[in-house]
């Protein structure tokens, strides 16, 4: 195969783009997988932005292994956040399930998006262990793997 050939199927093979987030499971979800593809939310102006110049993504879901939510506790359904990295500020995407779905916008250049078990669908904060986790491509340089949350403790 000629190196031209190698290099095509090399990059084809590559799951992952710069708007892609690979979720990352905790100890208390060992089976599940997943990840969110951000795409830039419709605009008439062909990308769109805050006022305050944060890009607007609409957030793809391709989630397996979850277990039911019942099985981690008093829970019973999965909820998407992202968050500041500092996790001073998070914001509901939506109820998840797996399989794909496109959940709620996120306006920030530099996030965690978080999938956590709740009591129920419509819970407006985050309050139960987390099942998946990733980072935004523009939060690759900060690492937040020590981070309790994301390590199963609550």
């Amino acid at each position: 195969m000629t190196s031209s050939r190698l290099l095509l199927a090399a990059v084809l093979l590559l799951p992952l783009g710069p708007y892609d987030i690979k979720l990352l499971n905790t100890p208390k979800t060992p089976t599940a997988q997943g990840s969110a593809r951000l795409v830039f939310a419709q605009s008439p102006f062909g990308v769109a932005v805050t006022a305050t110049g944060h890009s607007v993504y609409d957030v793809q879901l391709d989630l397996a292994g979850l277990p039911e939510p019942g099985t981690l506790g008093v829970f019973e359904a999965y909820i998407a956040w992202s968050a500041t990295t500092s996790l001073d500020k998070w914001h509901r995407l939506g109820p998840v399930t797996n399989g794909k779905s496109t959940v709620g916008q996120v306006e920030l250049n530099k996030f965690l998006l978080v999938i956590t078990a709740e009591k129920d669908s419509s819970v407006t904060e985050h309050a139960g262990p987390t099942a998946l986790h990733g980072i935004s491509p523009s939060g690759w340089l900060q690492s937040l793997v020590t981070h309790p949350l994301f390590r199963g403790i609550q």
